[in-house]
């Protein structure tokens, strides 16, 4: 078995990201190459070409003769992400709740339980990924495509924002698998507009306890 090492520039993408989600770099912060090149013990190189990789995802923007900073969110940005990711993915169970399996559930419950260990860990990189993993499954129940294209469109801003809930300490580590074994609860079940209703308060309520304290 042959084991696939990830490469120089993927490992830079992980670690710049980790970077922003721990609260190293700051939304809106400038990103000076060589700061991060030397905390990451890399060449400038990867870390400028994994920079533009993050501009196309949305993860930092480019201002002309100032250089790369890290994207700041504004209020009107907040309510916009968490709506238009909940409208996508109460779609993907509409259309698709009739795929949902007892191996769904197992997943969910799985993914939960990484989230228990890692939120112990205070591992902020990881939960992200985990609550990423968590709703792509949701997202992935009608199987459709551009609806699956369209909610990962938005992955970078989720993960900015959830720079911010660090940050601002709108949610702690040890809310997130909570909150989502409410969900997995409630799909349990076995009622459609129950679980999408449960979906709704999710979303509505991380965006009020995040904009509860943005000012």
């Amino acid at each position: 078995m042959v084991i696939q090492l990830p490469t120089l520039q993927e490992e830079a993408i992980r670690n710049i990201k980790k970077l922003i989600i721990e609260g190293n770099l700051k939304l809106g912060s400038r990103i000076n190459e060589v700061e991060v090149s030397t905390h990451l013990n890399i060449s400038r190189g990867p870390v400028r070409e994994s920079l533009r990789i993050l501009q196309q995802e949305g993860l930092v923007t480019y201002v002309s003769r100032k250089g790369m900073f890290v994207t700041q969110l504004k209020e009107p940005d907040i309510h916009e992400i968490y709506n238009i990711r909940f409208h996508l993915e109460k779609s993907a169970i509409e259309l698709g709740y009739d795929q949902l399996t007892d191996k769904h559930i197992n997943q969910f419950e799985q993914l939960i339980e990484k989230m228990k260990l890692f939120s112990i860990e205070n591992r902020k990189d990881m939960l992200v990924q985990l609550d990423h993993d968590f709703h792509e499954l949701i997202i992935n129940l009608p199987n459709y495509h551009r609806l699956k294209k369209n909610w990962e469109s938005y992955n970078a801003l989720i993960e900015l924002i959830f720079a911010q809930v660090f940050e601002l300490g709108s949610e702690k580590v040890e809310d997130l698998p909570q909150s989502h074994e409410i969900l997995v609860d409630v799909l349990k079940e076995g009622n459609k507009e129950k679980f999408i209703k449960a979906l709704e308060n999710h979303y509505f309520q991380g965006k009020e306890s995040l904009l509860a304290v943005w000012n």
